[in-house]
């Protein structure tokens, strides 16, 4: 990574030391805890298509949507953005899960012709602040230089090869990668981790909500688990968000108590940025807001935006 980081200066082993401090206008980052796995070959959209929670068959090429993976028992391995582009399928998830979700899936893909490659040599960039853009959500534009993506709050994603990545990052204002993750809780999004690993059905993060899950494209591996909750009951578990002060440091996975002191959940993610701390909370409720404890401080609990107005 040496090209990349000496184009950036300074950094404190997680995140780019930015040089502007305002997304009043549009800066860029490198999303260093991202890795991409390609998936080439003729037989992969059927391989994926039996495999993945979202309709693979469906995604258009040059287009990109959300999908996880799961186990039999319903339970996600990994979730992630996929991106098609001609017969190549792409998936971006957190780098500490690549590994993980590629062993998993070589275990299908023997017995069809498709390989998975985690591209190591390849990067993801990110910009924010952008007050517009021609480009639709969830479009995929392909160059030389590499892959393009279009998030609907006006995001972008830059996924190319380290040798690419200076002349995309310089001249331009730099900003801190917790940006990026703070829109993501902004967005309700929650990544899966090595340390949350097979511990949710998607509907317990809302991944339905982000359309990550078809419930009309047939048997996929887990698929009977996660249409029974969605047709035969309802989530008892939903996805909740929280602020606290930013000098609290709380690990992801920790436990939440009511004001009671029973246990209705755990923590998903946490940011932190200046003025305090947010984050995201898989909580046993269906209310809109709560009162709740995270390691003995006091915090309210709101179900996500999205909820508020959802019929579905």
């Amino acid at each position: 990574m040496n090209q990349l980081t000496s184009s950036l200066g300074s950094t404190d082993g997680e995140y780019f030391t930015p040089n502007s401090t305002s997304l009043g206008r549009p800066a860029r980052t490198y999303l260093i805890d991202i890795a991409l796995i390609q998936i080439q070959g003729p037989d992969s959209e059927r391989f994926l298509q039996g495999q993945l929670t979202c309709d693979v068959s469906a995604l258009k090429n040059g287009m990109w949507q959300l999908g996880a993976c799961c186990t039999a028992k319903g339970r996600m391995v990994a979730n992630f953005v996929i991106a098609r582009q001609n017969d190549d399928f792409w998936l971006r998830l957190p780098s500490t899960q690549a590994n993980a979700l590629q062993t998993h899936l070589s275990k299908y893909a023997v017995f069809f012709k498709t390989k998975l490659i985690e591209r190591q040599d390849w990067v993801v960039l990110a910009e924010l602040g952008q007050e517009s853009t021609r480009q639709a959500a969830h479009t995929v534009i392909a160059d030389a230089d590499g892959l393009c993506l279009q998030w609907p709050d006006n995001r972008t994603e830059f996924w190319c090869n380290i040798e690419q990545a200076d002349a995309w990052l310089n001249g331009h204002p730099l900003c801190s990668s917790k940006d990026w993750h703070l829109a993501d809780i902004d967005a309700g999004l929650v990544w899966v981790n090595d340390y949350s690993r097979e511990e949710w059905v998607p509907q317990h993060i809302d991944w339905q909500q982000h359309q990550g899950v078809s419930f009309s494209k047939g048997c996929y591996t887990g698929q009977e688990i996660v249409a029974r909750l969605q047709y035969l009951g309802k989530s008892k578990r939903a996805l909740y968000r929280f602020s606290l002060p930013t000098n609290i440091e709380i690990k992801a996975m920790t436990p939440i108590s009511n004001s009671d002191g029973k246990a209705i959940g755990e923590l998903a993610s946490l940011c932190h940025n200046i003025a305090n701390s947010e984050g995201l909370a898989v909580i046993n409720s269906l209310e809109q807001q709560l009162d709740a404890v995270i390691s003995e401080n006091p915090v309210t609990l709101h179900r996500v935006f999205y909820t508020e107005s959802s019929d579905s």
